[in-house]
């Protein structure tokens, strides 16, 4: 079982320090970490491209793909990345099927365990970033902050073309609403840079937890 942070659960349900948290509640919280956990199908898949900038129209091309990452944000982000890996996480379509059941019957649980699927996706992200990282580690680069479509000026309408360009829409079964929100909702995609200098991958990302976690056993090491 991964240990969830609790204080981001609180944060993602709006609690503040000056908040006094009930027994029920923290209880509660408690029980959603394992459930959430229990409930999920967690997943994530990447693939990793070179890529180049676009100086003349301030694009970043994803080489060998039909993606174009348009906009100032996403630009200054992978100016001077060598690679970028595209990534898509989900924790699956099952989830939402729980969280639907308790807004009918128990709208506060609906909440908690909303929230707690937030900070579990996070997780899975950070999971990716790790495995990412120990897979390029030969060749000496560096990763950035993951940046998602929808971040800055970086327009939600790549979304097909990202799902499609790594296979996320077949083999995690993401698809997309007309308003390009994907469905299941706790799903992400992301772009991250690779960098052969460390002092241009900025902005840095804050080190991995996965990385000095020392849970060989976890659900996510065991099924990643």
């Amino acid at each position: 079982m991964l240990k969830l942070n609790k204080k981001e659960i609180l944060r993602y349900l709006g609690y503040k320090r000056s908040h006094e948290l009930s027994d029920d509640i923290d209880d509660l919280i408690e029980k959603e970490i394992v459930e959430v956990q229990e409930a999920s199908n967690p997943r994530y898949m990447y693939q990793i491209f070179f890529c180049h900038p676009d100086e003349e129209n301030k694009t970043i091309i994803v080489d060998g793909t039909n993606l174009v990452l348009t906009g100032n944000s996403i630009y200054k982000h992978l100016r001077y990345a060598k690679k970028v890996a595209l990534l898509a996480t989900t924790l699956g379509i099952e989830i939402e099927q729980v969280i639907r059941r308790y807004e009918i019957i128990d709208l506060t649980r609906s909440l908690v365990l909303d929230a707690s699927c937030t900070e579990f996706i996070e997780k899975l992200c950070d999971l990716a970033e790790c495995d990412i990282e120990t897979s390029v580690r030969d060749e000496g680069l560096t990763l950035n902050r993951r940046f998602s479509p929808g971040y800055g000026d970086l327009p939600l309408a790549i979304q097909p073309t990202f799902l499609k360009t790594i296979k996320a829409d077949t083999k995690l079964g993401i698809s997309l609403t007309d308003t390009m929100l994907m469905i299941p909702r706790k799903s992400v995609t992301a772009i991250i840079g690779l960098f052969e200098d460390k002092e241009l991958a900025l902005p840095k990302r804050k080190q991995n937890k996965c990385l000095s976690c020392e849970m060989e056993d976890c659900n996510f090491r065991i099924g990643g």
